[in-house]
């Protein structure tokens, strides 16, 4: 048996020394490690980078139309019947052309004004490319704040673990005393069996937080890619300064903008695309018979040419699309000041919660330093028999609770200023 009780207790220091050794060697993130791991494994990264490579493929493509437009034709073709001449002229004995007539060549056609609209199509791609990567980059702003409360979740769990380890440590160390007073039977078991049913409940909220705590750390982990614990996660509370900028940076604001710009390059782009379109051409074939019907030999031949172009139909429709581009461009408007109008209410609120919260802790202050006072007097009156267990209770859950309302209050403060400047778009 002594050999056995030997070998577990080297198996349990080696799996002791290991496990302090991986913890010791553990990587810890901070708040701000953990929203660009988030921001890289996110999707929605990715559909940005994805926005702005079809972006620039359509740029490209649309400059393309500066480029000559060149065709490749051929035919050939077996006619029923074909024009024959039979004149009776001295030196002219007739002519009659092959039935089987071919052709093959290229055209080509440069157009010689198009009023900037090439220009213009790429500035509507890259407003249309400009915008969906602005809302992918307002998606990356909520999963900022996503992360924010889960961090939040962790720091509050954290400390509230804390209080109640040392709550539990200070219980069973009057829990033991009682129980040697009673042993003695300087005590009654029912005084002891207050503070042991109050050791369970304090062990109960203990296992409570554990879980909220690894619920927190197993959606942090979710979202960054890595193993996140509660070890490996910063909760020193940072000191936070609030953005000096006076302007907000969010996204959205962004995208309203980039949106009514590709509606106004659209009703410029119906304009231009009303009116008439110079062009030059060339074609050059090889086949037969070619312009000159009366020579039945395979030969190539061609022509070079100027045309205008100008498709007056495109009025019909013209007044009504405009009008649709403006009654759409009155709906981003619209949105733009809806969202505007939320987002400074939430502003507003944001700065009187960090005014009260500044205000609170100070009197959590003075109110954890009273309650740990009253706490320690009435340690020392159940010491001494003075007072009951439920007394003392009553002045230890006291303290705890106010050092766990400091606590809250301080973490609410300091997530107030991160939830802020997130809010601001920083």
């Amino acid at each position: 048996m002594n050999s056995l009780h030997k070998v577990r207790h080297i198996l349990l220091t080696l799996f002791a020394g290991s496990t302090v050794a991986f913890a010791q060697t553990s990587e810890r993130f901070t708040l701000e490690q953990l929203q660009q791991l988030s921001r890289e494994n996110y999707p929605a990264l990715k559909q940005k980078e994805n926005y702005e490579a079809i972006g620039k493929n359509r740029v490209q493509q649309t400059g393309t139309n500066y480029l000559p437009q060149i065709t490749i034709t051929g035919q050939g073709t077996l006619q029923s019947e074909v024009t024959e001449f039979d004149i009776p002229i001295q030196g002219f004995g007739g002519f009659k052309p092959s039935a089987d007539q071919y052709a093959a060549g290229i055209e080509i056609r440069e157009n010689l004004l198009d009023y900037g609209a090439v220009h213009t199509q790429k500035e509507i791609e890259r407003a249309n490319a400009g915008a969906q990567m602005s809302q992918a980059d307002a998606d990356l702003l909520k999963l900022k704040e996503r992360i924010n409360q889960l961090y939040a979740s962790i720091c509050l769990q954290k400390e509230n673990k804390n209080i109640l380890q040392l709550r539990l440590e200070e219980l069973n160390a009057k829990k033991e005393k009682l129980r040697s007073a009673v042993t003695n039977g300087s005590a009654l078991q029912s005084s002891f069996l207050v503070l042991e049913s109050e050791y369970y409940i304090s062990q109960q909220k203990l296992d409570e937080v554990n879980s909220l705590l690894m619920a927190a750390c197993k959606s942090l982990s979710v979202f960054s890619g890595k193993n996140i614990d509660s070890a490996s996660v910063v909760t020193e509370l940072p000191a936070v300064s609030l953005s000096a900028q006076s302007a907000v940076a969010r996204p959205e604001f962004k995208m309203f903008e980039q949106q009514a710009q590709a509606l106004q390059l659209k009703a410029k782009m119906i304009t231009k695309n009303n009116l008439p379109r110079l062009y030059v051409f060339g074609r050059g074939y090889y086949g037969r018979p070619g312009f000159n019907f009366l020579n039945d030999d395979f030969r190539p031949y061609g022509l070079i040419g100027a045309g205008i172009n100008w498709n007056l139909s495109a009025y019909y429709t013209s007044g009504k699309e405009k009008s649709n581009l403006r009654l759409n461009s009155g709906i981003i408007d619209a949105q733009r000041k809806t969202f505007d109008l939320n987002l400074q209410s939430t502003i507003i609120q944001e700065q009187e919660e960090i005014n009260r919260l500044e205000k609170m802790i100070e009197a959590d202050k003075k109110i954890t330093e009273a309650k740990t006072t009253i706490r320690k007097a009435a340690s020392s009156q159940l010491d001494n028999g003075t007072i009951t267990p439920s007394d003392y209770l009553t002045e230890l859950n006291a303290e705890s609770q106010a050092q766990l309302n400091m606590k809250l209050h301080e973490i609410q403060l300091m997530m107030a200023k991160i939830n802020l400047n997130t809010t601001l778009g920083f």
